[in-house]
């Protein structure tokens, strides 16, 4: 599952899912994450770091409740995000260009555990 609010990201997530033989739904929302947690089985969660408002924290939550690993993507100026998401428990977080560019690779390593 991945929650970005980027129209043109979340496609590009979408695209290298399928390469990876993985289905991913977007969601633009904490809330319609979490709605869509309890409905089925998620086994990443991808998410855009500098969504405004973002509680990191309940991002971790949700995803650890699920049994998912979280991964996220921040803008590459932004190295206090970078560090909010560390001690939140993201585990994996990457600057969004280097995230986009090793899209593929980021996934499969992430779906493979």
């Amino acid at each position: 599952m991945t929650i970005v609010t980027d129209l043109m990201v979340g496609v590009r997530i979408e695209e290298a899912a399928k390469t990876a033989g993985a289905e991913v739904e977007t969601v633009g929302s904490l809330e319609e994450g979490a709605e869509r947690v309890r409905s089925r089985a998620v086994e990443v969660v991808v998410v855009d770091l500098a969504i405004a408002g973002l509680d990191l924290e309940a991002i971790v939550s949700l995803g650890r409740g699920a049994g998912a690993r979280v991964i996220g993507f921040y803008p590459h100026v932004d190295a206090a995000l970078r560090q909010a998401a560390k001690r939140a428990g993201i585990e994996r977080a990457y600057p969004r260009s280097r995230f986009l560019r090793e899209l593929p690779r980021i996934l499969r390593e992430s779906l493979e555990g």
